[in-house]
């Protein structure tokens, strides 16, 4: 389906809505199967502190960049946020550095913060200002051709990773061809504390939706209530709220990505759920944004929530000098989701890497893109991460990639359960505008607080999806 056009008042208000600022997430959107196998490799056609983890010997050399002519005297301007981890922004620094010298190339790095977005489209519009930007979930589908067609570099990464996993093949494949090379995705895990559950009489964290409620129940009755986000976060009320949809086998759309399937007994399921368990959670959360729970966690007033690793590191950096955070450390884990009767799912903020289709400057685009992929820089550059964002590439599971913490383990396995928002249909715009309009939290809200019951909130949601569809 080819993306409509847009007027640049437009397109500004769907990025801002719909893109968390990437790179820079506290917990976002992401499989494809509705049951607890892994996305196979297919064939190619809120934050805390800043962290500071071990840091790397030196930036690799992106010494695969092979443009197809001579790049000297060109320019080539990279758009990108800044990363929870601040040693990966170095490395990108020092990879783009090493590309300009060794093509000749004046390649450089901008961060524009809160005007990305504003920056985009006018890059979009106009064709200045830029080459490559780091974008989010739906960007692909939002501009369709306005991206540069990187079918052919996406084919190499392909046969030297070993395979996509399908959810980069989701996220970026737009009318059969990739207008994005998705970077990864920042695994959003359950953070719990091991001590809390301990006095509540809970040894582990529990696998299914059943367990979890009846966890809760006892963490209420301790006064340690767990949290789960209700409010209009932008990260953390996509991520918190989308696996409970899908778990219970809830879906927005059918595949064609237009016909709304959200009014079912499976979404019902899940809303009569979230009823239940929400009596003995935090009754805070409904107001929570991304750094609240974040802030609820740290101060001991929730025994868990979810969030992506920056709560640990930030901790367990500061753990040296901090009692009270190496008291935290030492009593908390993470844990994946648990599984619910279609399966364990989980939605993770996708990041991808998009070329603008007006820039001059294709071949540089591709130098950069090859010099990303290069094993030789995105395996310490994920390493580095401690697991913040994670490449959807089968080899990586072959790489010295991973945290040696055992603490931060499970995250190599949420990697594998990442679903597109608007499943099972592409994430269309109709997909950005309900993110951005945040119908599926407000589907929860309004249940668990009595304003409607759990079918009203069912058939409410289904008509602003229905709405969002009629605009394709």
């Amino acid at each position: 389906m080819q993306p409509a056009s847009v007027s640049r008042r437009r397109l500004i208000g769907l990025i801002a809505a719909a893109s968390a600022l990437p790179l820079a997430v506290a917990c976002g959107a992401t499989a494809p199967a509705a049951t607890s196998v892994p996305a196979k490799a297919a064939e190619a056609p809120k934050p805390a502190e800043a962290a500071k983890p071990a840091q790397p010997a030196a930036a690799p050399p992106a010494t695969s960049a092979k443009p197809g002519g001579s790049l000297a005297g060109t320019k080539l301007t990279i758009l990108t946020g800044n990363s929870f981890v601040p040693a990966q922004d170095k490395l990108v620094d020092n990879m783009v550095a090493d590309l300009g010298q060794q093509t000749g190339m004046d390649a450089k790095v901008e961060r524009p913060g809160a005007q990305m977005a504003a920056k985009i489209a006018t890059i979009i519009e106009s064709g200045a200002g830029g080459d490559i930007a780091i974008m989010a979930d739906t960007d692909p589908f939002l501009y369709g051709d306005k991206l540069a067609d990187v079918s052919e570099i996406a084919s190499e990464i392909d046969k030297a990773w070993g395979g996509w996993y399908d959810v980069a093949k989701q996220s970026c494949i737009v009318d059969g061809k990739w207008r994005a090379l998705s970077v990864g995705h920042a695994p959003c895990a359950w953070n719990y504390r091991t001590d809390m559950f301990k006095a509540a009489g809970i040894d582990k964290f529990p696998d299914t939706f059943d367990e979890l409620t009846e966890a809760a129940a006892k963490l209420h009755a301790k006064g340690t209530p767990m949290g789960m986000t209700l409010g209009h976060a932008g990260g953390d009320g996509r991520s918190t709220n989308y696996p409970v949809l899908w778990a219970h086998g809830g879906k927005e759309f059918q595949k064609d990505g237009r016909t709304v399937a959200l009014e079912s007994p499976e979404t019902l399921k899940s809303i009569e759920w979230y009823v239940k368990i929400f009596k003995y959670l935090d009754p805070a959360s409904l107001a929570w944004l991304d750094p609240d729970n974040n802030q609820a966690f740290l101060a001991g007033k929730v025994s868990a929530m979810t969030n992506v690793n920056t709560v640990y590191l930030a901790a367990r950096d500061a753990a040296a000098t901090d009692p009270e955070k190496k008291k935290l450390i030492e009593n908390m884990d993470h844990a994946n989701w648990p599984s619910g009767p279609a399966g364990r799912v989980a939605s993770h903020n996708i990041n991808l890497w998009a070329g603008f289709g007006n820039s001059k400057n294709r071949d540089g685009q591709f130098a950069f893109f090859r010099g990303w992929f290069d094993k030789k820089f995105l395996v310490p550059y994920t390493k580095v991460g401690q697991s913040y964002f994670i490449p959807p590439l089968a080899d990586i599971e072959k790489e010295d990639a991973w945290p040696d913490d055992p603490k931060l383990k499970i995250f190599r396995e949420l990697n594998k359960i990442n679903r597109v928002i608007g499943w099972e249909g592409p994430p269309t715009r109709a997909v950005a505008e309900m993110v951005s309009k945040f119908v599926l939290v407000d589907m929860y809200a309004q249940a668990v607080t009595g304003k409607m019951t759990p079918t009203e909130a069912m058939k409410w949601a289904a008509n602003e999806y229905k709405q969002a569809a009629a605009k394709l």
